[in-house]
């Protein structure tokens, strides 16, 4: 694929909430993320809804990304790996906030018309490139399609990850005793359920829902919460982590 030949695909706010791993379903082309697009990540992470939980997880796929790189290479681009296999796409942070090149359609006082302003400028700054406004939002399609932009969709069933080796197993083996070196822990209740907070950096890129174990099958554990400086684990057991069935609760 050519330069010209790649797309630039402008997420909005509701596709990450909808999907954290849309990140990664754009294949080899241009994914661009609006500085607006994280500040709004940042407001929604600590409310106590489900959607918290959807813009945490968006946010740790964006810093598993990011996290190597420097500011020039974030705003130029970075390659796209996930779990170590490259998608061949690149991704940037385009810092749309009172830019002063930006002609605006809109004025800057809401976040979708910061969003839309940034694919209006990128598609005249990158033609002959298609550049794709991609929002779960119908009003933002129509507002956009109505200030000038030429392609503005939904995200779409047909754009998820269709390769399994792209997806995630949904566990962890940890090599050896999963206790060994872990020396920062704090273990509590709540309920008849028993849970650790530790920090180790045996687990890598863990995400909520995730089964932890290591090789004896001593420890088994499930993520329940992660946080920059470590991780939340619900103490399960080997026993009955396997008495579980796929459809309804334990035997």
């Amino acid at each position: 694929m050519t330069e010209a030949e790649r797309k630039y695909y402008i997420l909005d706010t509701n596709v990450l909430l909808h999907e954290p791993l849309a990140l990664y379903s754009f294949q080899e082309h241009n994914v661009v993320i609006p500085m607006t697009v994280l500040e709004e990540l940042d407001r929604i992470k600590d409310r106590q809804k489900d959607v918290s939980r959807d813009a945490r997880a968006a946010i740790r796929s964006l810093e598993a990304i990011f996290q190597n790189a420097t500011p020039e290479q974030i705003s130029q681009g970075v390659a796209i790996d996930h779990q170590g296999i490259a998608l061949g796409g690149v991704m940037s942070i385009f810092a749309d906030h009172h830019s002063s090149f930006i002609k605006e359609a809109f004025s800057e006082d809401e976040p979708d018309n910061r969003i839309i302003n940034t694919a209006l400028y990128l598609q005249k700054s990158k033609a002959p490139c298609k550049v794709v406004l991609v929002t779960k939002d119908i009003n933002m399609r129509l507002k956009a399609k109505g200030a000038g932009l030429k392609y503005v969709e939904d995200y779409r069933k047909d754009q998820l990850v269709d390769d399994v080796d792209l997806l995630s197993k949904g566990y962890q083996e940890i090599q050896g005793k999963f206790w060994n070196n872990i020396e920062d822990c704090e273990s509590f209740n709540r309920g008849d359920e028993t849970y650790h907070q530790l920090k180790t950096e045996k687990i890598s890129h863990p995400y909520s829902n995730q089964f932890i174990f290591d090789e004896s099958h001593e420890f088994v554990g499930k993520v329940t919460d992660h946080f920059k400086e470590g991780i939340e684990l619900l103490d399960i057991g080997y026993d009955r982590l396997m008495g579980q069935h796929a459809w309804g609760g334990c035997t």
